[in-house]
């Protein structure tokens, strides 16, 4: 039998959130990507979006690499019960992209 697959994704938050609770389910929700080159076109998308609105600061973000536990039906429902953070095993910052205001660089 063979050992179900792990998985490493990206995605970014931003620098302003705490390490320590960078998985719990706030209700905003993660997007995800396959790789970080999507990640980061994401990341400056959307400080392309917030630096157009009047007086809005963009904040540096994060691009973070995630590997998956090995994907079973148990972590399947840790995932779905429990949200994303009961499947990440291994997290870390590949890069920050800083912020400013306007979405110039700081």
């Amino acid at each position: 039998m063979s050992e179900a697959p792990s998985f490493t994704f990206f995605t970014y938050s931003p620098d302003v959130e705490p390490l320590e609770a960078r998985w719990r389910d706030d209700g905003i929700g993660d997007a995800f990507f396959a790789s970080a080159k999507n990640a980061r076109d994401a990341i400056i998308e959307l400080r392309e979006v917030v630096a157009q609105e009047p007086d809005q600061v963009v904040p540096s973000m994060r691009l973070e690499r995630i590997e998956t536990v090995p994907v079973t039906q148990e972590a399947m429902l840790a995932l779905l019960n429990e949200g994303v953070g009961a499947i990440v095993k291994t997290y870390d910052i590949v890069e920050t992209i800083e912020g400013g205001a306007h979405g110039e660089s700081a």
